[in-house]
């Protein structure tokens, strides 16, 4: 079995590439499904930075990734293959365990990735799709991905896109602190922005959520003010930086929220994938739009490693769990090889208990005989190996040999 991932990510694809293969929950497991009839095992993960697909094949077969996400985009695979990173075997672990790092992030070494990748896991396994091998990648990247947080120093939370984007949105606004901010949705990206404009005070913050039940779970600091969802497009003119991020799977933010009034917002974000701001209002003179894409990377100073290098750690959990699935891929040999010990020693115990019970006196010796004849039974086909396979039967001899 070969182990694959074909992904389409931030840094192989601009957002109207990756928007294309973004998909709500529901539509995630209705595709995990159709492909999991022709694959044993399959993981999809979701991301506003990627969209990756994971899945175990009796052969390498890359390719047949790149037709399922074409497929699921509505392009050509002449049109995605530009786009798409293909990785197999060990190359595959190794993209996993850096996704769940942080390492492959825009912002690297940021929290969200984790949960992202266990509800991924956890979506394939309520669709049936999750099977040992899938789930043992996903829990070993996941365990990784938590130790190098804490080796590197970034497990404070500290690191987000949506931090980025408020630290951008000051340096192109100047002036930040007075200026009147709207945010559009209360999922884990609008949660962050809030938390990133508290500690800016900006004069006022408006924000609002489609569902105003996830708005009254969250406390609200000064100088949050939450809105009903009706008053925003009023007030998106009113206010001097918008940001929307909302799990919309279109433009919400449209040219007719804009084109009809005199003042205008200076700068709208728009943290979504698919893109909830319509791409036409970066034609409208006064308005700049950023989106993820426009976004700065956030990589990480040395003084923030803590002088740890991660990559190590990362490495040597792609080799643990390299060495698991090798492991695994003789476990019918190891099955085997136990069943036809057991039955050997069952017989030879056998010999033994009916000597005892009818010449207790014999015994010691016919436990000594059973003995020597289980050793030489067990040894031999090691022996009749010695003169093809010297140094492996060596290696054996030793780990039997070794009672520790």
């Amino acid at each position: 079995m070969t182990l694959s991932v074909v992904a389409v990510t931030h840094r192989t694809a601009p957002v109207t590439i990756r928007e294309r293969l973004s998909l709500p929950v529901e539509q995630q497991c209705q595709w995990l499904q159709r492909w999991g009839n022709q694959v044993p095992e399959i993981v999809l993960l979701v991301t506003c930075q990627r969209t990756e697909v994971y899945w175990l094949d009796g052969e390498e077969t890359a390719h047949r990734g790149v037709e399922w996400l074409a497929e699921l985009g509505g392009l050509t695979v002449e049109e995605l293959e530009r786009w798409v990173l293909q990785r197999s075997g060990a190359e595959a672990v190794r993209h996993a365990f850096c996704v769940a790092a942080g390492l492959d992030s825009r912002v690297v070494g940021e929290p969200q990735i984790l949960g992202q990748v266990r509800r991924a896991r956890e979506l394939a396994r309520g669709a049936g799709t999750l099977g040992p091998i899938l789930d043992r990648l996903f829990s070993c990247s996941l365990a990784t991905g938590r130790m190098v947080r804490v080796r590197a120093g970034w497990s404070t939370g500290k690191r987000s896109l949506a931090r980025v984007a408020v630290r951008e949105a000051a340096r192109l606004c100047s002036d930040l602190q007075s200026a009147r901010v709207l945010v559009l949705g209360a999922g884990e990206t609008g949660r962050d922005v809030i938390a990133a404009l508290c500690r800016c005070q900006p004069a006022v913050v408006w924000w609002t959520n489609r569902s105003p039940e996830r708005l009254a779970q969250i406390p609200s600091e000064e100088p949050v003010r939450i809105i009903d969802w009706s008053e925003w497009p009023r007030l998106v003119t009113e206010a001097d930086v918008v940001f929307v991020a909302t799990n919309a799977p279109e433009p919400i933010v449209r040219l007719e929220h804009v084109n009809r009034h005199a003042r205008l917002p200076r700068l709208l974000v728009d943290l979504a994938v698919p893109r909830n701001v319509d791409p036409a209002i970066s034609d409208v003179p006064g308005i700049r739009v950023v989106t993820i894409d426009d976004l700065p990377a956030d990589t990480v100073p040395v003084a923030a490693w803590d002088g740890v290098a991660v990559e190590p750690y990362v490495e040597r959990a792609v080799q643990r769990y390299l060495r698991w699935l090798e492991a695994r891929s003789i476990a019918a040999e190891i099955r085997a090889a136990h069943e036809t010990l057991q039955s050997m020693l069952e017989r030879e115990l056998e010999k033994v208990l009916r000597v005892a019970l009818r010449d207790p006196a014999r015994t010691g010796e016919v436990k000594r005989v059973a003995a020597a004849s289980m050793a030489r039974k067990t040894l031999f086909p090691l022996f009749r190996a010695l003169e093809s396979e010297p140094q492996r039967v060596a290696l054996a001899l030793r780990l039997l040999a070794d009672d520790r």
